[in-house]
């Protein structure tokens, strides 16, 4: 995929209507809440499936469950999965020390149905 077409994915995937409280900064892909927690948007490709990423940090401390959850419900959606990957410790990347990371595949749900036993 050209990042021609990864831009207007990304475009394509951003929120049309901001809940209250919510700001874009310069029609791009970042976002700011009143409440100071900073949003980071973008479609990618990795092993030839879509993804959509979306970083959520705060200036002193983790983002909290509800703050992931509310970023789940904005930016990515309330009937997409969304994972949050703790990777291999040679595959680790710390650019900011409040950051988290949520994760949807947009091709294919890669997570099981955790609500039965077998998960299928």
């Amino acid at each position: 995929m050209s990042v021609e077409l990864l831009e207007e994915l990304t475009e394509e995937l951003m929120p049309r209507v901001l809940p209250p409280g919510w700001e874009r900064i310069n029609e791009g892909n970042h976002f700011v809440s009143n409440d100071g927690l900073s949003i980071i948007a973008s479609a990618e490709q990795i092993a030839g499936e879509r993804w959509w990423h979306v970083s959520l940090a705060r200036p002193n401390r983790l983002p909290s469950w509800e703050d992931l959850r509310r970023v789940k419900e904005v930016f990515i959606g309330k009937h997409r999965q969304a994972v949050s990957v703790l990777p291999d410790e040679r595959q680790y990347v710390n650019v900011h020390p409040y950051c988290l990371h949520l994760w949807t595949n947009l091709d294919r749900n890669l997570v099981p149905d955790m609500r039965r036993p077998g998960g299928l």
